[in-house]
């Protein structure tokens, strides 16, 4: 059963969205030798160990459509919290090297950074959530799948740091089902995340999309707002119903009068929903 939260209020327009500010990370930590390939990262005031919020934008999984950049006003506005952000940069299916299996060989190594780098930079990591937005939430529920995929899969690694909590926001956690991406992304798109199938790997969902690598151990929120129509509430509530009938645990919020956007732009009544889910998973 979704939760369907009580709001009011316009939905926020891409451009709304877009003129958020962008402050400058504290710091950020290059993982390759592509722009794209680095984590912004944005630290609390005053003395940790800070629980840690592990952000992956969005953008149709293109370079062309937007990158970590995207999030940096929600960086700045947990640091304020109290609440470190590992924001995640990638290489999109547009860009050298970012078609399957880049994109997700990224992802994961940005991720598997974190316990690396949690001494220096005063991080608690028994306190951590995973926040998607769109394309993002996608490759959230997928890094906290990744410990089911099989060894023959390119973006296999042994011992993957541990995603135990995602919150997807506009998410998708189906590719297979999702139909309508090829309208928003363009065709082209999918086959790219994908990559082509194999002898050795006939079913091309069976190590990109979240729903083939069920259960995956990690407490799921989906939030999705109830006018989006870039990915909508039906794509959440696909995968929630998977999860659940795996015997996961996963949550459907979608907010009234919220659209694509709402959920990532700070003041809005959406993105305080979202926040204090933030908090409950990171108990404070």
């Amino acid at each position: 059963m979704a939760f369907a939260a009580p709001v009011l209020a316009a939905p926020v327009s891409l451009q709304t969205f877009i003129a958020q500010p962008k402050p400058a990370p504290d710091v950020t930590l290059p993982y390759g030798p592509s722009p794209s390939q680095a984590i912004d990262l944005y630290l609390p005031k005053g003395k940790g160990p800070h629980p840690v919020a592990i952000l992956i934008h969005g953008g149709c999984w293109m370079r062309s459509t937007a990158g970590r950049e995207q999030l940096r006003a929600l960086g700045t506005e947990l640091a304020s919290r109290g609440i470190a952000v590992w924001s995640i940069g990638y290489r999109r299916v547009d860009e050298d090297g970012g078609a399957y299996p880049g994109i997700f060989q990224d992802v994961a190594r940005a991720v598997d950074l974190l316990p690396a780098n949690a001494v220096k930079y005063d991080l608690d990591t028994t306190r951590r959530v995973a926040v998607g937005h769109s394309a993002g939430a996608h490759l959230a529920l997928w890094a906290a799948s990744r410990g089911q995929l099989p060894q023959t899969s390119p973006a296999y690694v042994a011992n993957p740091f541990p995603v135990r909590s995602v919150i997807g926001l506009g998410g998708v956690g189906d590719i297979e089902r999702a139909t309508g991406i090829a309208q928003v992304c363009g065709p082209t798109i999918v086959p790219a995340l994908i990559g082509k199938p194999s002898a050795a790997r006939p079913d091309v969902y069976s190590d990109t999309s979240p729903s083939r690598l069920l259960p995956n151990g990690a407490t799921i929120v989906m939030i999705t707002g109830a006018e989006d129509d870039v990915t909508p509430p039906a794509y959440a509530r696909t995968y929630v119903d998977e999860v659940q009938a795996a015997g996961g645990a996963a949550e459907l919020v979608i907010v009234p009068d919220a659209a694509h956007f709402d959920v990532v732009t700070i003041g809005t009544p959406a993105w305080r929903i979202v926040s204090e889910r933030i908090d409950a998973v990171l108990k404070r």
